[in-house]
């Protein structure tokens, strides 16, 4: 996404340090996706394991739709 992001800024004629300054965020938010994804893999194996209430399932439930929402580009 960064690349896309800075290779359409480019097309558009942004100037380079805008383009940086919008890479460098969209990057931030790809290692934080990243990182809650890799978060809600290990609590989803710990609840596989351990005995789970359903709130923490649910609550699981609701990050795992977040990654995958993100991940497919698929939006409610």
């Amino acid at each position: 996404m960064k690349q896309k992001a800075i290779f359409i800024l480019k097309a558009r004629g942004v100037g380079e340090t805008a383009r940086k300054t919008a890479g460098d965020a969209v990057g931030a938010v790809e290692d934080s996706v990243g990182s809650l994804a890799r978060s809600v893999y290990t609590r989803g194996s710990v609840s596989t394991h351990v005995v789970t209430t359903r709130n923490e399932v649910l609550t699981l439930k609701g990050y795992a739709d977040a990654v995958i929402a993100n991940l497919l580009q698929v939006h409610k």
